[in-house]
């Protein structure tokens, strides 16, 4: 019994040791639409960022004509004011892929002469990493039961199941 118990410790501190998994989302900026100015559609990219959930490494795809477009990210008072004298970095060539790779605010522009001014910007917010769920507008509304969905880590998962067969009792 005692080199179960061994085995038990050994496999439940590699399990403890594990990142928990998340999977990570691609988001095409613009949709169909692409990374344009959006004359046609000024409120294209924040309602874009409105309806969407950004996680800890999901990753943005800005889809553009290269040479006729860039992408680049700016501080929030840069952002603001549409001034790309102070490019954080930039991206040239598309499709530009950019992984979230931290939580907060982004902020990404066209840099391109008069493109910011013209509503070619897009602010975001990186919350942790996790699994998407529904937001409540897309939760079910009839007056049927609803079923509750959890999310439990895969090594809490494991965990959970060794611990009732190596110690249920028959």
């Amino acid at each position: 019994m005692a080199n179960v118990e061994i085995l038990f410790l050994l496999l439940t501190l590699k399990l403890m040791s594990l990142q928990y998994i998340t999977e990570a989302a691609e988001h095409v900026v613009g949709g169909d639409s692409a990374w344009i100015i959006p004359i046609n559609n000024p409120s294209l990219y924040s309602s874009f960022a409105a309806s969407t959930t950004f996680r800890v490494n999901d990753t943005l795809v800005f889809n553009f004509r290269t040479g006729a477009h860039n992408v680049a990210t700016l501080s929030q008072k840069h952002y603001e004011s549409c001034n790309v004298t102070e490019i954080i970095e930039s991206f040239n060539t598309s499709p530009a892929k950019i992984t979230l790779n931290r939580t907060g605010d982004f902020y990404f522009v066209c840099a391109f002469p008069s493109h910011c001014s013209l509503g070619q910007k897009l602010s975001i917010h990186v919350t942790a990493g996790g699994s998407s769920s529904l937001t409540p507008s897309e939760a079910p509304h009839s007056g049927a039961p609803t079923l509750l969905a959890v999310t439990v880590p895969v090594p809490v998962l494991v965990m959970a199941v060794a611990t009732n067969l190596l110690f249920h009792s028959y």
